[in-house]
Formats: structure tokens, C-alpha cells, sequence
């Protein structure tokens, strides 16, 4: 995949070069190809990784439920001044 990245970008910098319009877009055009295919190579590694390491998360998932729970127990209130109220 490096190989075909290096490739492309050496295209584009060739047509930049000339005054071949049509020749850098089609250059341009096959190095957003290798980009995309780069993004989507990452993309699958992250979810690997993730789905590599599911059993650690669902056990951080649950401790992260605990301390949700504790934010339930927030009471709306307001406060009144007695002073206020006494004059």
C-alpha cells in the first residue's frame, strides 16, 4: 500500500509539472483513491484492536455505569433565604 501512495503522489508531482490539466486530475484522482484506501485499512485495525480488547471494555463499561448511577441521585433543589422572608 506504501508502494502504490508513493506512486501516486509521484504521478501528481509529474503532472504538476506539465500543463496537462485533465492528467492532474486524473493523478489527483488515483491519489484520493490510495488515501481513501489507507483511511479505510486504519479504520479496520481500530475496530480489530477493539473488538480485540471487547472483554476489558464491557468490564470498564460496568464501572463507568456505577458512577452514572451515583449522578441519579441528584436532587433538584432551591434554596430559599430566610431573611429575605422575615422582613
Amino acid at each position: 500500500m506504501k508502494s502504490e501512495v508513493e506512486k501516486s503522489i509521484a504521478d501528481v508531482r509529474t503532472a504538476l509539472e506539465g500543463s496537462d490539466l485533465d492528467a492532474v486530475k486524473t493523478a489527483h484522482s488515483a491519489l484520493v483513491a490510495a488515501g481513501q484506501k489507507i483511511g479505510e485499512a486504519v479504520y479496520a485495525n481500530q475496530g480489530a484492536a477493539e473488538s480485540g480488547s471487547a472483554g476489558a471494555g464491557a468490564g470498564a463499561g460496568a464501572g463507568s455505569t456505577g458512577s452514572a448511577t451515583s449522578d441519579e441521585d441528584v436532587v433538584d433543589a432551591e434554596i430559599v433565604d430566610d431573611e429575605d422572608t422575615a422582613k
